[in-house]
């Protein structure tokens, strides 16, 4: 961990990540919250997410193959300066006059187009420009990093939301946009070679993504565990869509409680970060993760058995540890198995099969929550982590075995 502190391209990465992470975090939990505040139904907030979900299923296979094939460095600058330009305008129109619906779903369906090329992006960039023996260590630092953003966001965005309103959060995370930008732009990079750059843009975006399909399918265990993987991710997006139902409604709390949850998940993942590696040191992979998946199903179940202020923080902080442990242990693995060439490809069919899974439960659950109450979605996201156990369980040795 020392050698990676000492690389100043790490430095680099780790504030302009530190800086996008707290401009993303702030944004939707302010744009979250406020569409529940300004409709007092879950549909606008769950029908925005299924439109993100639609979209992103979309621009899945093309996003993956334009990572493979252009300048990891450059698109994360652009999603960077897209983030700035997007709020800075938005946040003046706040100053100017109100905010209607339609500009909260803008809002909301950029950052999260935002997200979805960041993570997929970084990986193929840390990849590609740092040693293999270090991939443990920057993963487990940029988790840290995540967290300390996430912890961030949601205690200034209780004090601001309330305080000064929307469109000071805003501003500020347009701001941290601009920051993050500053501070990639002195890594020391050098795209894939000139040889490589010439022959990708010879090939069609249909025939590399047919290659990274090829990858796939010969690699059974490469498929379950990529699907089975990515179960903890799609039960916390869909916890972010029933939190601040659950907090307003069944707690009859208010957003202290909501972005305090924010913070005790983020505790959790940060605690997470620094442990994971140490733990699985000591303890193997593939039991470390099945453990996670039961804590994490205990978890949403404790929620809402028990509708108090103090087990939904407790119970937030537990999610945010299982959560980043499963998600470092295959990120580490992803890295240190997958081709470079075809890393961000492969990460992009993932996650387009978790983005499918994610629009037909965010359909069932926009139907379901108003008429049946929020509790019934936990209980079906602790179903499907169950299969999800499994599943890991199964494939992690099939999966080391098969990618040579």
């Amino acid at each position: 961990m020392g050698e990676v502190i000492k690389n100043s391209n790490f430095r680099k990465l780790f504030l302009s990540n530190l800086f996008s992470g707290v401009g993303q975090g702030m944004t939707m939990i302010g744009i979250s919250w406020y569409m529940i505040e300004l409709t007092g139904t879950a549909r606008l907030l769950g029908s925005t997410m299924i439109i993100s979900a639609i979209l992103t299923l979309l621009i899945g296979p093309f996003a993956g193959t334009m990572i493979d094939r252009f300048s990891r460095k450059a698109i994360l600058q652009f999603e960077q300066l897209a983030g700035f330009t997007v709020l800075l305008t938005v946040s003046v129109w706040g100053w100017l006059g109100t905010y209607s619906e339609w500009m909260m779903v803008f809002i909301y369906l950029s950052s999260i187009f935002i997200f979805y090329m960041h993570e997929s992006a970084q990986s193929a960039f840390v990849q590609e420009i740092f040693e293999p023996k270090l991939y443990g260590s920057i993963n487990s630092f940029l988790e840290i990093e995540n967290q300390t953003a996430l912890v961030l966001s949601g205690a200034l965005a209780g004090i601001l939301l309330e305080k000064f309103g929307l469109h000071v959060v805003l501003i500020l995370n347009a701001l941290a946009y601009l920051l993050a930008f500053l501070n990639l732009l002195g890594i020391n990079y050098v795209s894939t070679s000139k040889e490589k750059l010439k022959l990708d843009t010879r090939n069609s975006w249909l025939s590399m993504f047919n290659e990274s399909w090829r990858f796939i399918k010969r690699r059974m265990g490469l498929m379950i565990f990529g699907v089975a993987a990515l179960i903890p991710f799609i039960t916390v997006m869909l916890v972010n869509l029933l939190n601040p139902i659950f907090v307003s409604h069944s707690l009859k709390a208010d957003v202290k409680i909501y972005s305090l949850g924010e913070v005790t998940y983020s505790i959790g993942a940060l605690i997470s970060g620094v442990c994971t590696t140490i733990i699985t040191r000591k303890m193997s992979s593939s039991s470390y993760m099945v453990a996670n998946y039961f804590m994490m199903i205990v978890a949403l179940i404790l929620t809402v058995t028990f509708p108090k202020a103090g087990i939904f923080l407790l119970c937030s902080a537990l999610i945010g540890w299982c959560n980043v442990s499963t998600r470092l242990i295959r990120q580490n693995m992803y890295m240190e198995l997958l081709p470079n060439h075809l890393i961000g490809r492969v990460l992009s069919f993932f996650k387009s099969i978790g983005t499918l899974l994610r629009l037909l439960l965010l359909a069932l659950f926009t139907i379901i929550i108003d008429l049946n109450g929020v509790s019934v979605g936990y209980f079906i996201l602790a179903g499907i982590l169950s299969l999800a156990t499994i599943g890991v369980f199964l494939s992690f040795h099939l999966l080391l075995k098969e990618i040579d």
